[in-house]
């Protein structure tokens, strides 16, 4: 475990997901010095249809509620929940139950929050709470104990549990937050409103509701999502990891070593390459550069012939706006026309190297245009060497016999959105058990004699 782990996420009323879905990443009990290593890699699996990206989708979610305050405000964020939150349900509810190393103490946390439309038609937050326990070497805490509430919201009207008289940090965050907590999570407003004006003369800074702010921020701050997009082009994101909390940072010792124990991170928080139109600072082009090497690198292993990548770079005022040349021996080709399991290698390569230093990393689809043997090879290595989580969708029975060295790591779920997790059962294997219909929710019941009439012409073939 590096810093923060995720050790149970839940999400209802998202795509064709109208009843409550469970992720569950480690054992149920938690003790002062947890084994995750055993436990960082998660595959989910189902048909199409099943809700496998919703689940992904909401975590996406997630963590832009977490970490941008100004995100249910975008008219074209509304569309997009319109779009994707269940007809059925009309609401959409997340919960998920992490573990944070703070200082010398490890702590257990439960977030909860719903979405719902408020009386404008627009989509807000009704609920959202916080609760903690702090693990100790002697007592073993389970995901089903009861914590202590931090906070707990209902339509905007926040609570503070345990609140000591005349805190000027909880007087604060009161008097910046009001009327906004119906739009935007209380993490984002107190390091949007809060943190960044608190003054110097503030004390108990390392109070209960101070940390599990910090930490939830930095939560959000650890998701990474990756969806399959056809042509998705993204620009290079050169995001400080703490965004506006810089200023703050250097007038604040005492909280920047507090964050620091939580993030290392180099001048960016994450690096999405695009095979064309990133856009990098002039600044920050010498680090760039270094990615691109590092990028070389990761795909030689896949392609031996290649010698190199050139940075094709266009000067755009303060910025350049660059674009990615293969180099062969004989030749150089543009990024663009590479095939499509390499422009998808291509796009992987920050999230795979986010996991391997400490992130918590969801992939929809990654099995796609990505040989089997690729695959396989990347999970070995991510299952070995990586520091921090891994879930992913795919449909490729493959690894199935990779990921089951690992625990809780192969989850099955059914078109009637359940999950049936794998659990060894002797030497049987999960992949041979899953194509011959033998696992609860296994889809693998279509015969080929299902397609007569289907398929075959209208008219009758002279």
């Amino acid at each position: 475990m590096k810093d923060i782990y995720l050790i149970n996420y839940s999400v209802k009323g998202i795509k064709s997901l109208d009843q409550l879905v469970s992720l569950a990443f480690y054992k149920k009990t938690i003790s002062r010095y947890p084994q995750t290593q055993q436990y960082n890699i998660k595959g989910i699996y189902g048909i199409n249809g099943s809700g496998k990206s919703g689940i992904v989708a909401s975590v996406d979610i997630l963590k832009n509620l977490l970490i941008n305050s100004g995100y249910l405000t975008n008219p074209i964020v509304q569309t997009y929940l319109d779009a994707i939150i269940n007809y059925n349900t009309k609401k959409m509810s997340i919960a998920a139950d992490f573990i944070a190393e703070v200082g010398n103490s490890l702590w257990f946390f439960r977030y909860e929050i719903t979405l719902e439309k408020d009386f404008t038609g627009k989509y807000v937050i009704s609920f959202e709470a916080l609760s903690s326990k702090k693990i100790t070497s002697k007592k073993v805490i389970s995901r089903n104990d009861s914590l202590d509430s931090i906070y707990k919201i209902v339509n905007g009207e926040i609570v503070f549990e345990n609140r000591k008289e005349n805190d000027e940090i909880y007087s604060l965050i009161l008097k910046k937050t009001t009327n906004l907590l119906s739009t935007a999570t209380i993490c984002a407003l107190f390091f949007e409103k809060v943190f960044v004006s608190m003054p110097n003369s503030i004390e108990n800074r390392r109070n209960t509701l101070f940390i599990s702010l910090c930490v939830l921020f930095v939560l959000g701050k650890k998701l990474h999502v990756y969806t399959e997009q056809s042509d998705d082009h993204r620009e290079y994101f050169l995001s400080n990891s703490l965004g506006s909390t810089k200023e703050a940072e250097k007038r604040n010792s005492e909280l920047n070593c507090l964050l620091k124990n939580f993030m290392e991170m180099d001048c960016d928080h994450l690096n999405v390459l695009s095979v064309t139109g990133n856009i990098v600072p002039k600044r920050l082009f010498s680090h760039f550069k270094g990615v691109v090497g590092k990028l070389y690198d990761f795909l030689h292993i896949f392609k031996a012939d290649l010698q190199g990548i050139d940075i094709d770079k266009k000067e755009d005022h303060d910025v350049y706006v660059c674009d990615l040349v293969m180099k062969y021996a004989s030749y150089n080709v543009h990024a663009e026309f590479e095939s499509t399991g390499i422009k998808k290698l291509i796009r992987l390569f920050a999230y795979l190297r986010e996991m391997v230093q400490g992130g918590i990393v969801f992939i929809d689809e990654f099995d796609a245009n990505l040989h089997d043997v690729y695959l396989c090879a990347l999970l070995e290595y991510i299952m070995e060497y990586g520091e921090g989580q891994l879930c992913f969708t795919t449909h490729n029975v493959g690894p199935m016999d990779v990921l089951k060295q690992h625990k809780k790591s192969i989850d099955f779920l059914s078109v009637d959105h359940t999950i049936y997790p794998w659990t060894t059962d002797g030497n049987y294997s999960p992949s041979k058990l899953y194509r011959n219909g033998l696992i609860e929710g296994s889809p693998f019941n279509v015969d080929s004699i299902d397609f007569i009439g289907v398929l075959n012409s209208d008219e009758e073939v002279v």
